[in-house]
């Protein structure tokens, strides 16, 4: 459940959106880069509770929106044009884009060098960036699926467990997540990120399968399959803001 509020802090109005959980156990304060404030609390936790938390921290949360304010790129949402970047399994390639006679339908692909869109000869200008940003996507979505698929094959042995039904698909605010009936979700942004990245995030949620909290014994089964996970993990928090297609 996910409820808007706000506090008066730091002479300033801080808004905020609770996301209740009845799998969490401590609560959280997250800032994100495009300067939203997320308050994940545990199921049950009064607002008058949550207030006060933020208003302990509102010093704390304030530096990081001035931060992110600070450090903001511009543009960084992707206009799919010729020469435009794109982060794929950690490493840059410019995006490429060839229109020709006898396509009937964009179609992406990677050689290592480049990003190439392939686009029907007769679409209008005005039109192109929407049938490349749709290429793009699929391309990405086709990737992750096999590469997850790979990775809960190998990680699903080690746990003695069958793989488990997956989904890859766009997720705005997660990387992740498992449902209560096992059904795990990629976000195939993920792509963008270097390979141990979504590694760790497919390893957390298979986890999920066997221990459904971020308990003592769900960490330990993690670092079991995935020794170092705490790198990626880390690197995931400070760099997941670029994977953005």
């Amino acid at each position: 459940m996910r409820k808007n509020d706000s506090i008066k802090a730091c002479g300033r109005t801080i808004d905020y959106e609770i996301v209740y959980s009845k799998r969490r156990r401590k609560a959280a304060i997250v800032v994100r880069p495009d300067l939203k404030v997320e308050f994940r609390a545990p199921h049950g936790l009064s607002l008058e509770a949550i207030r006060d938390m933020l208003q302990k921290k509102a010093g704390w949360v304030q530096e990081k929106l001035d931060w992110f304010e600070a450090n903001r790129l511009p543009g960084q949402e992707k206009r799919y044009t010729e020469g435009e970047i794109y982060l794929y399994m950690g490493r840059e390639y410019p995006l490429k884009i060839l229109a020709g006679k006898g396509i009937k339908k964009p179609l992406a692909s990677f050689n290592g060098a480049e990003l190439t869109v392939l686009i029907p000869e007769a679409v209008p200008e005005e039109l192109r960036p929407v049938l490349v940003k749709k290429a793009v996507w699929d391309f990405y979505r086709e990737c992750a699926e096999s590469n997850v698929e790979r990775l809960l094959k190998i990680y699903s042995e080690k746990l003695k467990i069958a793989p488990p039904i997956f989904k890859v698909k766009y997720q705005k605010r997660r990387w992740g997540s498992c449902s209560a009936d096992n059904v795990i979700r990629i976000n195939f942004q993920l792509m963008m990120a270097p390979p141990e990245q979504l590694e760790y995030v497919v390893v957390h949620e298979l986890c999920h399968v066997k221990e459904k909290n971020h308990s003592f014994r769900f960490w330990k089964l993690v670092g079991g399959l995935m020794p170092g996970y705490e790198i990626h993990r880390k690197s995931l928090k400070k760099e997941g803001w670029k994977y953005v297609l």
